[in-house]
């Protein structure tokens, strides 16, 4: 079993893009190799000083960003590459910029589970950029946790402090690595830092899974907000 290490975190349309992205590189490489392959996402908070209930998404933004029309432009484009990988970003629909630290604490709760924590940030992903639902709001996550296949009793078991504490050494394991932007695509001895092309991601899973490693390289644009 071949695995491929993501940081990203939920707020990040060019995480949930480039997330997509992989996953179609995966699907390649696996029918054309018959490698089997493990995506598995860890912990990275693009704010980590956000309140736990979260902020007015305008205000946030334009902040931010330094205006709201600057704001919608970035936001466009986003649109714009998330249509050629059947994502739909519905911007209009969210109201809140969400603190991510439970949700990811969600993935770790998945992972160590079910070994859903990929699926289960793909569902984050959609939730939040697609449906416009509130992703720091704990009722939220307990629900999605369900419906992904997750036993009930999700609202309990996501307070526990071994969760908390994975995330928290998954977070202090980037800051070790200098990351500063996401998504990061650990393949191997190689990484990719950014949204890249499907093409591009076949190409260095398929040079990590069928020749001995080689040195590590970074290459990609970054998603940094």
């Amino acid at each position: 079993m071949f695995t491929i290490d993501v940081f990203s975190d939920l707020i990040c349309p060019w995480c949930y893009i480039g997330g997509r992205r992989l996953k179609q590189a995966v699907g390649i490489v696996e029918e054309r190799t018959g490698a089997k392959i493990q995506i598995r996402y860890h912990a990275f908070e693009l704010n980590p000083t956000m309140p736990l209930e979260g902020m007015d998404r305008r205000s946030y933004r334009s902040a931010k960003f330094g205006s709201w029309e600057r704001s919608q432009q970035l936001d466009h484009g986003t649109v714009l590459a998330g249509r050629s990988e059947g994502i739909t970003f519905d911007y209009e629909a969210i109201t809140r910029t969400p603190n991510t630290r439970a949700g990811h604490r969600l993935i770790a709760l998945a992972e160590r589970e079910a070994e859903l924590g990929a699926a289960m940030a793909d569902r984050l992903f959609v939730a939040y950029f697609t449906e416009g639902q509130d992703i720091g709001d704990p009722a939220v996550l307990a629900r999605l946790g369900e419906e992904t296949g997750l036993a009930a009793g999700v609202a309990t078991r996501l307070e526990d402090p071994a969760l908390e504490t994975a995330v928290r050494e998954e977070e202090e394991l980037a800051e070790q690595m200098g990351l500063r932007g996401v998504p990061l695509f650990i393949l191997g001895d190689r990484a990719v830092n950014g949204a890249v092309k499907v093409e591009q991601l076949v190409e260095a899973l398929e040079q990590q899974t069928t020749a001995p490693p080689t040195g590590a390289t970074c290459e990609g644009g970054v998603c940094s907000l």
